[in-house]
């Protein structure tokens, strides 16, 4: 049996500006998808820059295509133009609720 190997890759979009009613319209579900894929882990980050049209995220997955078919879930799909690269890797600081003391 093949073990499947996981990938990050960054995808960096450009937002249509200014935004038009139909696009503001698919925001709300759009983050519903984002925060669903996040909490099974596929997106491990995902930004927003209003002033430069730009949003990127990175998605764990086994190729290429597969990103694809991910972005392909996202409601503004048919409103953007991205690109997908392949990381070799990706620092970040992770997020943790603060240790408390038993003292």
């Amino acid at each position: 049996m093949e073990q499947s190997s996981l990938y990050e890759y960054m995808v960096e979009v450009n937002l249509p500006l200014p935004f038009n009613k139909e696009f503001i319209s698919l925001i709300p579900n759009q983050r519903e998808v984002v925060n669903k894929l996040m909490s099974e882990r596929i997106i491990s980050s995902y930004a927003v820059s209003l002033e430069d049209g730009k949003l990127w995220t990175t998605i764990f997955a086994e190729s290429v295509d597969e990103v694809t078919d991910i972005l392909m879930e996202f409601p503004i799909i048919n409103h953007i133009d991205y690109k997908i690269s392949k990381l070799v890797f990706h620092n970040n600081v992770s997020l943790t609720l603060p240790q408390f003391s038993l003292n």
